[in-house]
């Protein structure tokens, strides 16, 4: 948005000390701008860190996927690799919950590039 062309008079006039009905009038109108710029700038920040903790619980959700089939590996009974893959087929649903959401979240705040979400966030396969 482009700057008003009185601003700078309107700051020069009152740091001068000049005082004016009008300058008053303008004064009041820059003070309701500058407290938007500070608004929007505060919702832009609130937006960031929304989508910041989206992307954060998608990491998380795939940290533990990768826990689980590291202690799959590892695992040589039978019925705790069975309990394992089980978990590991739970957890992987709610990373690709989760990877949808943070698509969502990203389209909702007007993200529309959104095709290396896959790539970033990638969910394995099912276990056989």
């Amino acid at each position: 948005m482009p700057e008003p062309p009185w601003k700078q008079l309107v700051e020069e006039l009152k740091d001068q000390g000049y005082e004016s009905v009008y300058l008053d009038r303008l004064r009041a109108r820059l003070d309701v701008e500058q407290q938007h710029a500070i608004l929007e700038k505060e919702i832009i920040q609130e937006m960031a860190w929304a989508l910041g903790q989206s992307a954060a619980k998608v990491d998380h959700a795939l940290l533990e996927l990768e826990l689980l089939e590291q202690a799959l590996l590892r695992e040589m009974d039978p019925a705790k690799s069975a309990a394992l893959a089980a978990e590991h087929e739970t957890k992987r649903q709610e990373a690709l919950r989760l990877r949808r959401d943070l698509l969502i979240h990203r389209e909702a705040i007007g993200i529309r590039r959104n095709d290396s979400l896959e790539r970033m966030y990638p969910i394995p396969e099912p276990l056989r």
